[in-house]
């Protein structure tokens, strides 16, 4: 398959990338060459948390990759996961002339109910928020970006007033570019009381908790979770 060699660090990457995951290098220009897959007995495996273990570094890279981002080898095939052990067999029910019958207990009325065991109705359930809150905490800098208040829709990306494309959340100044960040890379959703976050077709991609994410789907984003757009590693607090 073909591949695009880094000229400065020569880190493969696939065809489309357009900077480099090693150095951040500029993609665009160079032509993509030819690549040998591996030989079927180095099969990359899958680690816990659903990342790809290279077979040639052992370095786990996030889920969807092709190469690996540390050594730069290829990722697939992926070798299947064991197959669980079969559950325990339940012991046999014994048949119903041998089980040992209770008799129910005959029902209290109205005047043998304590008051203190009368039943309280439950509380309606608390309304769902009504605009995306919280901040992004970048984690190589440290650097506390926080989401601009109400709103529902949320766009993270690179200012570009030449195209016009003013994201709310802008990456520019934070070593975006370098990172691989896109104009439009992804956005925040609110959705019946729910974050979700959903990536804009980006070329370098977008992950949760190290699991690429799918273009144009929702994925529920929790307080915590790591979110890296690119290179760009940062963690969402809701609050």
């Amino acid at each position: 398959m073909s591949v695009i060699t880094c000229p400065s660090c020569h880190t493969p990457a696939p065809p489309g990338a357009i900077f480099c995951d090693n150095c951040g290098y500029d993609l665009r220009t160079v032509a993509p060459t030819g690549q040998q897959p591996l030989p079927p007995t180095q099969l990359a495996q899958k680690s816990d948390n659903g990342g790809i273990i290279c077979p040639t570094c052992q370095y786990t890279n996030i889920a969807g990759s092709a190469f690996c981002e540390n050594c730069g080898g290829q990722l697939s095939p992926v070798q299947p996961p064991p197959q669980k052990p079969a559950p325990p067999t339940p012991p046999p029910v014994a048949p119903e002339d041998q089980r040992t019958f209770v008799p129910a207990a005959p029902p209290k009325g109205p005047s043998e109910t304590p008051a203190d065991l009368q039943p309280v109705s439950s509380a309606s359930p608390p309304a769902g928020i009504e605009s995306i809150e919280g901040r992004l905490v970048i984690k190589d800098t440290n650097v506390v970006l926080m989401i601009p208040p109400g709103k529902k829709l949320i766009v993270m990306g690179r200012e570009d007033p030449v195209s016009g494309i003013f994201p709310d959340i802008d990456l520019d100044p934070h070593n975006g570019h370098e990172a691989g960040v896109g104009r439009r890379h992804a956005q925040l959703v609110l959705q019946e009381g729910q974050v979700y976050v959903e990536d804009l077709d980006s070329v370098n991609g977008t992950a949760v908790n190290k699991q690429r994410l799918s273009s144009k789907q929702l994925h529920q984003l929790n307080d915590g979770d790591e979110l890296r757009l690119g290179k760009m590693v940062m963690t969402y607090y809701a609050s």
